[in-house]
């Protein structure tokens, strides 16, 4: 039986290899709608990529809701860095070259619904019959402002599998994870609602890296969608060449799918802790870093969250791979 999700997205270039490898598994989920979210870009923006992924699927039928625009309160804070990096002119280097306004797919007719990504949230998650998995890839600040709104709503939340956060490797500061950084206080929030969270760090998504050799593989599949994600694996090669030190040269970590997959096959997930984590919302130096409690004195509060370490890089590719042969268009 195929577990019910809601994907969270802020979509961008891994945003849209990750709704892609959820779409084409049906067999593992039962994509009820995808809620988008101010993160890579503003939110009309993410929006109208969700759609085009759509699109590009032959996939119309999934509901797309629009959410918040603004994180929850971090950019109230006078003197407080701004964490909406596309509004303040901030995108630079790497994030400006792997993230544009639109993904290179074609434009779509597709519409967003009416009704907003928070409510929707409430309305779907307290009246479902099913617990829910809900996969955040981008900010938290949908689920958070949800939690806030109804509390109730864990009750009926199976699991929060998050791309987000950094223990040793982080890229938005010396100590912070983009998603995380964007959105600091939601992701303290949703960690501490009590429902069992799995984040999927950059610790991990660096290790789940696909190649450009990988990208020709996927262009010999002859679809329209395996050459989308092929041209995005080459696009984001081009933009890590000169930023970050990959295990391999023309190679990119695709961030937001590997938390798919690990829904999927959780052993792509490697040296998996069970861990206290909170993030730091004090605004200073330190401000959206996830701090984990390792020690074995576990805190009065105990683990609220499993952290993935490392992740198996062959097995992710060869998933991806998999999976995106599976595509008819």
């Amino acid at each position: 039986m195929p577990r019910k999700v809601i994907l969270d997205v802020d979509t961008g270039s891994d945003d849209a290899v990750a709704i892609i490898t959820a779409l084409l598994s049906p067999e593992e989920f039962d994509v009820l709608g995808i809620c988008t979210v101010n993160g890579n870009r503003e939110v009309r923006l993410t929006t109208d990529n969700t759609l085009r992924v759509l699109d590009l699927l032959g996939m119309p039928q999934i509901p797309v809701f629009k959410g918040c625009e603004f994180p929850m309160v971090s950019t109230l804070k006078p003197g407080r860095k701004p964490n909406i990096p596309w509004r303040e002119g901030m995108m630079t280097g790497i994030e400006a070259l792997v993230h544009g306004d639109h993904l290179e797919i074609p434009e779509t007719d597709l519409k967003e619904q009416d009704t907003c990504a928070v409510s929707w949230l409430v309305d779907t998650l307290l009246h479902t019959k099913e617990k829910i998995t809900l996969i955040p890839v981008g900010p938290l600040t949908n689920i958070a402002m949800a939690m806030r709104v109804d509390a109730r709503i864990c009750e009926n939340i199976e699991e929060i599998m998050i791309m987000g956060g950094g223990f040793i490797t982080n890229n938005s500061s010396a100590v912070s994870e983009y998603n995380i950084w964007v959105d600091p206080e939601a992701m303290e929030v949703v960690l501490q609602s009590g429902c069992k969270i799995t984040l999927v760090p950059l610790d991990a998504t660096h290790e789940a890296y696909l190649t450009v050799k990988d990208a020709e593989v996927l262009r010999s599949y002859g679809t329209k969608t395996a050459d989308a994600v092929a041209a995005i694996i080459e696009k984001r090669s081009r933009g890590y060449a000169n930023d970050v030190d990959m295990k391999e040269y023309a190679a990119a970590p695709i961030h937001d799918a590997l938390a798919v997959c690990a829904l999927i096959d959780p052993t792509v997930l490697v040296d998996v802790e069970h861990v206290n984590c909170h993030v730091d919302i004090a605004a200073g130096y330190a401000d959206g870093q996830t701090c984990l409690d390792r020690r074995m004195r576990t805190t009065k509060d105990g683990p609220n969250c499993y952290f993935a370490m490392h992740a198996d890089r062959e097995k992710f590719k060869d998933m991806i791979l998999a999976i995106m042969k599976k595509a008819t268009r």
